[in-house]
């Protein structure tokens, strides 16, 4: 048997599994009700759970970025992570997740007295439908806390039996380290999502600031206000921007930075507030008239970087020299899903424009083709603007002047971009290119492509970086213009760098001595085989770039240089 659960405005829809009860959550809210109505009223709010996947074969997983972890304990992990607690009086589990810890902890330690903290609301609701805590709940033996509550268990804390769960602990590491090491004079909230934000987080400690993640996309717009309140930030700090952020954040009276490393489908919305206290920062200068027109006004192009700590020169094992020794590698998504779905947008929203019928999403096809096949004859230059116009030119314009809606050149330029991408791999095959990514990667194996599966974004990285004789970089064939991070950390990490060109590059840096570049596929074939007979050479450019990296392209320089920005205009 299995139910539905929908929250009150609907944000999330998901069929639990019979373990989940929605009387056993009840039984629970109705205690919680009599003993904390503040706290009943939040974790009765709406959320979104799609971090928490229920696979049809009976796994529970949590998804970080873009990797699902198994999320059950079992009876050995369980017995792992309490072994430490031994007849405390008082116990404190960071991080509730389903509840086995929780539930283990109460019925074990039946004197103890346990607070539970969970930055995340849903979890601690599919806790309360897999358990009956009531009995607990009613007698306050269990006390529940939840987001920004963690400013009230501080002392607690400091005498309490800490548990940890085992997965949570690392999701929560900004928490986790506030709990340990209490609060500074600077807080800053950062805004959660991406992997560029365990970067950013780490540099912002080393100016000092206690950090809270706010869990933008997972919270209520309730909750989400009553965390700024409580924790009281000096600054919030968001890796790309999101609609509404601005306001958001001004509303409170809190300075927002925001660092846009990511491209985006849509344009910023115009803002409904003053900007003053909004300061956006762009890896992209084509983007920075986007957020003037937009109402912003402290918006700055600012190139991405790399943390020299975390990437930096390997040491290979001797078992690990025929997985990462390569000729060429590329790492990095293949762009076909993004290009799959970007396709149907595209074609859905030109049939709902085109009346809805049959025959105009067939003629949307057929159109699309048109301007895809016209742009793969030259994927050096980016046509798709052009043809665009004069294949669909009333239907771009009606895109363009809808507030919210996706930019018709970025979702075609997606398609465009992934078959792009593809291409110029598969013709490296014989090369003995090796490639590290998403499954998209198996349609170019036929080529002689190796596809190696995804990689690691802590040490593999770094390997794969610096045993290749080349890397290969390809832009997005819509931003040529941009410098991605993966060519700081590879040259970060000691690396060979083949990346297209551009004159952002040849701007910092020195083309030829400390990287080097192509700008067809021509001249990256005859480039790499050079190279690849030149290693002497190579190896020059390598040492000259690795400097340049470590001198001038830091992730904390460029984070100083934004606090300084702000401080400076408040």
């Amino acid at each position: 048997m299995e139910k539905t659960l929908k929250t009150t405005e609907s944000r999330y829809q998901q069929t639990l599994p019979e373990e989940f009860s929605m009387v056993t959550l009840e039984k629970n809210l109705a205690v919680i009700g009599h003993t904390n109505e503040s706290f009943f009223q939040r974790i009765c709010l709406p959320v979104d759970g799609s971090r928490v996947h229920f696979i049809k074969n009976g796994e529970i997983r949590y998804q970080i970025n873009q990797t699902l972890f198994p999320f059950v304990m079992h009876k050995e992990e369980l017995e792992g992570t309490l072994n430490d607690v031994k007849g405390s009086e008082n116990i404190l589990l960071f991080g509730i997740g389903l509840g086995e810890q929780l539930d283990d902890l109460l019925k074990r330690f039946k004197k103890a007295k346990i607070t539970a903290w969970d930055r995340d609301p849903w979890l601690i609701r599919l806790a309360l439908m897999k358990a009956d805590f009531s009995s607990y709940i009613s007698t306050g033996r269990l006390q529940l806390h939840m987001g920004a509550d963690i400013l009230d268990i501080l002392d607690t804390a400091k005498t309490a039996s800490i548990v940890c769960h085992p997965l949570l602990c690392s999701v929560y590491k900004n928490e986790w380290k506030l709990l340990q090491n209490g609060t500074a004079a600077k807080r800053a909230m950062i805004c959660s999502g991406g992997l560029f934000v365990d970067d950013v987080s780490k540099a912002l400690e080393g100016f000092g600031y206690t950090l809270y993640t706010l869990d933008i996309k997972g919270l209520s717009v309730e909750e989400i206000s009553l965390a700024i309140k409580r924790f009281k930030p000096l600054v919030a700090f968001a890796v790309n921007y999101k609609n509404g952020l601005a306001e958001l954040f001004e509303s409170h009276g809190v300075d927002l930075i925001c660092w846009e490393v990511d491209p985006a489908t849509d344009q910023p919305e115009p803002i409904s507030t003053g900007s003053e206290r909004a300061y956006i920062f762009t890896y992209r200068k084509a983007n920075v008239e986007d957020f003037v027109k937009a109402g912003f006004n402290n918006v700055e192009h600012l190139p991405l970087a790399s943390d020299i700590e975390k990437r930096s020169p390997t040491q290979l094992l001797p078992e690990e020299h025929d997985i990462y020794d390569t000729p060429l590698s590329f790492v990095g998504s293949s762009m076909l899903g993004n290009a799959t779905s970007f396709r149907n947008i595209f074609l859905s929203q030109y049939r709902s424009y085109r009346g809805g019928s049959e025959d105009a999403l067939k003629e949307g096809e057929q159109r699309l083709e048109e301007v895809l096949s016209m742009q793969r004859q030259d994927f050096s230059v980016y046509v798709i603007p052009d043809l665009l116009a004069k294949q669909f030119s009333g239907f771009v314009s009606h895109l363009l002047e809808l507030p919210g809606a996706h930019d018709p050149f970025i979702l075609v330029g997606e398609i465009a971009a992934a078959e792009k991408r593809i291409n110029y791999i598969a013709n490296l095959g014989s090369l003995g290119v090796k490639i590290w990514g998403d499954d998209g990667w198996r349609s170019a194996e036929r080529y002689g492509v190796k596809y190696m599966g995804s990689a690691g974004h802590t040490f593999e990285i770094n390997k794969i970086y610096g045993a290749s004789n080349i890397n290969v970089d390809i832009n997005r064939l819509f931003q040529m213009d941009i410098i991605p991070m993966r060519i700081f950390d590879i040259m970060a990490c000691g690396g060979f760098v083949l990346a297209e060109y551009s004159r952002e590059l040849a701007g910092l840096f020195e083309i030829g001595r400390e990287i080097e570049t192509y700008r067809t596929f021509d001249e990256l074939a005859s480039k790499a085989a050079y190279y690849l007979d030149h290693e002497s050479e190579a190896l020059k450019i390598v040492e000259r770039g690795m400097d340049a990296v470590r001198k001038n392209h830091r992730i904390s320089s460029r984070v100083e240089h934004m606090l300084k920005a702000c401080a400076q205009k408040t």
